[in-house]
């Protein structure tokens, strides 16, 4: 017993998180690889660099997994090795009896200088390293070398990033969207199994679903924040920038109301099983099946579904308390479903226009 609740709270959530990451990284990852690789041809091939290893490192430096920008990434890095290889320069008209004190001025001119632009922490990391390599090896391998070095690495970076690799910021957000979707889907199922099988320990699991779509929740708002990085710092994204807008700011909305009525109803439904204060009322079954059927649709893309508009208790349907307190989320829940289902339809008619 002990080793499946073990199991279930932290190596599945764990597993999950891990598939994730690796889902989200790895397409970088190889894009960095090949972006070093080609990086390191041209170098070579252009300029004559026996080993052009700084524009290799500047390809991954631009497409490193993680980044909010990649093409915002790559201009930065350009400005930070700019300004350091200058403050290098000015540095070396400096006494060198002293080089750790001409080290430390170089390096703190460099880093202040480039953090008073105001732009991404690459900068001025990139500021400060290029005028320590200024100093410690000479300009001959860290000036004009390296400056031409890192502008075939981040261009190739910005190739990638803004032509051959640029995501679609509307399918980052229906993607996001999904595994939401299906989370919720997959609650109610649980919550409409429960009340097949008259079990208040499958409504309690159905509870533990819906807390458990937070996560979801949280990765649908960073892949609107990814969406909309996409849409200001790549080419592909400035043609849909006023539609990953309009969209982000629908699915913002819909999408923590669809939860958070979910979550309450989901509690409240458990409570009224545990009570078991008459009979569940006699619609709550087809109008279960409907919102899961609903949830599952979206997260699919199925345009042919339908969704029944939000229905109240019929007047003449006589429950208790808990359960009319359940009827009510149940309600807020349908409402929140027709505002997501209709906004999803709407995405989906423009893109086909399109």
């Amino acid at each position: 017993m002990l080793a499946k609740v073990f199991l279930n709270r932290y190596t599945l959530p764990l597993i999950a998180r891990i598939k994730f990451r690796w889902t989200t990284a790895w397409r970088d990852a190889l894009a960095s690889a090949i972006a070093a690789a080609l990086a390191w041809i041209l170098a070579k091939h252009f300029f004559g660099h026996i080993h052009p290893v700084f524009a290799a490192i500047s390809a991954v430096v631009c497409l490193a997994p993680g980044l909010p920008s990649h093409g915002k990434q790559a201009i930065g890095l350009m400005v930070g090795v700019a300004t350091g290889i200058i403050i290098g320069e000015a540095a070396l008209w400096l006494p060198d009896g002293y080089p750790l004190v001409r080290i430390g001025f170089a390096t703190f001119s460099a880093i202040a200088i480039a953090a008073l632009y105001g732009l991404a922490p690459v900068v001025p990391i990139q500021a400060g390293v290029s005028a320590v390599l200024m100093l410690a090896v000479g300009p001959e391998s860290a000036g004009v070398v390296r400056m031409l070095d890192v502008l075939v690495g981040a261009g190739v970076g910005l190739m990638f990033s803004q032509i051959l690799l640029t995501p679609n910021p509307i399918g980052i957000i229906d993607d996001s969207a999904k595994g939401l979707l299906e989370k919720l889907a997959k609650g109610f199922n649980k919550s409409l199994q429960a009340l097949e099988e008259h079990d208040a320990k499958y409504a309690q699991n159905a509870v533990l679903i819906f807390s458990g779509a937070h996560d979801s929740l949280i990765t649908l708002e960073n892949g609107i924040s990814s969406a909309r990085n996409t849409a200001r710092w790549t080419l592909r994204g400035r043609f849909v920038s006023r539609e990953v807008k309009d969209i982000a700011s629908r699915y913002e909305r819909h999408a923590v109301r669809l939860y958070a009525s979910a979550l309450l109803f989901s509690e409240a439904f458990a409570d009224a099983m545990r009570k078991e204060q008459g009979a569940p009322p006699a619609s709550m079954h087809e109008r279960l099946a409907s919102i899961a059927s609903g949830c599952a649709a979206i997260a699919g893309n199925d345009e042919t579904f339908d969704l029944a508009p939000a229905c109240d208790t019929p007047q003449d349907e006589a429950v208790s308390a808990p359960w009319q307190i359940c009827l009510q989320h149940l309600s807020t829940v349908e409402s929140a479903l027709l505002s997501f289902g209709a906004s999803a339809k709407s995405d989906a008619k423009k893109g086909t226009e399109k």
